[in-house]
């Protein structure tokens, strides 16, 4: 977990515990926000993780951008997931089987999503007042071309009345508990007609630096740029704050997270989805946390 981090954030609201299974249950504050007006952690491509069943094993590094499980990344904070999965079918004694794979640029971590549905499903159960976004951002052909109506259906089917509906994907927090005790999963994707219209919102936009080779350098340099002229937050949009190298693919830079999304700079403030690698080595789901204290506590003056 959080090793490499020397400090975290002095920022103090109320008695709120510092737990992050449940951070943003101890902060009613936020409830004045939407989805769209949270600040909030990212699991880039959540489900290729160190613990995925990798075939090609010497390409693992490569594909490898979380330490954990999807119950291991929400019980650390994360609260808005990047999901890229391949569809495939496999034929066995005349019978089709019929998979979801997640994967990172084709490399499987042969997770599936039923993992998904049912640790998103669990972490609420035990934290039922959460918010979670999944950002459906690839759905990609394996062997077939992508089945969108069984994926619409398994997904829809294994969440259920967690699923937070189109028509009140824009109201705040508060106003979503009150509707619902179990509407906490906002699900996003490109549009497609054989996707639920009642369960599927809009796509999340991604600001990313369009290069697979990324360094520290030019990452910060692509920030600032987007941070020049934010998207608006009306709507969740994603800041893809990553690293990649040639010799050890996606790279842990907890430092960097912490001192570019300090809640006493301005970045932070700015952003909606902050997607990182290895997301809780670094201070971001408390720095992510304390923004929104902020953020919340500015619109009751």
């Amino acid at each position: 977990m959080n090793d490499n981090n020397e400090t975290r954030p002095n920022f103090e609201y109320g008695n709120y515990a510092p737990t992050l299974n449940d951070w943003m249950s101890n902060i009613p504050v936020i409830d004045n926000l939407t989805l769209g007006e949270l600040i909030l952690p990212g699991a880039h491509n959540t489900g290729s993780d160190k613990n995925g069943n990798y075939i090609l094993a010497p390409a693992t590094h490569w594909a490898v951008c979380q330490n954990d499980s999807f119950y291991y990344q929400l019980i650390n904070g994360a609260r808005a997931f990047d999901v890229r999965l391949e569809f495939d079918i496999n034929v066995r004694n005349g019978n089709n089987y019929l998979h979801f794979y997640f994967h990172h640029n084709g490399v499987r971590s042969y997770r599936e999503l039923s993992q998904l549905t049912q640790d998103v499903s669990s972490f609420l159960v035990a934290n039922p007042d959460e918010f979670i976004i999944l950002d459906f951002h690839k759905l990609d052909r394996g062997n077939r071309p992508f089945n969108f109506k069984e994926f619409s259906d398994r997904l829809v089917g294994g969440l259920g009345e967690l699923i937070i509906p189109l028509e009140h994907s824009r109201k705040t927090l508060g106003e979503l508990k009150r509707i619902s005790k179990t509407q906490r999963v906002l699900l996003a994707a490109d549009y497609h007609p054989d996707l639920d219209p009642q369960a599927f919102g809009r796509s999340i936009q991604h600001k990313w630096s369009g290069s697979a080779i990324t360094d520290v350098q030019y990452l910060e340099s692509f920030i600032e740029t987007v941070m020049a002229s934010p998207p608006s937050s009306s709507s969740p949009w994603s800041l893809s704050a990553t690293a990649y190298s040639v010799a050890g693919g996606p790279v842990s830079i907890p430092k960097k997270l912490n001192d570019w999304f300090d809640v006493n700079k301005p970045w932070i403030h700015k952003c909606s989805i902050i997607n990182a690698d290895f997301f809780e080595e670094s201070n971001l789901v408390h720095l992510c946390r304390a923004a929104n204290i902020m953020k919340a506590q500015s619109r009751l003056k």
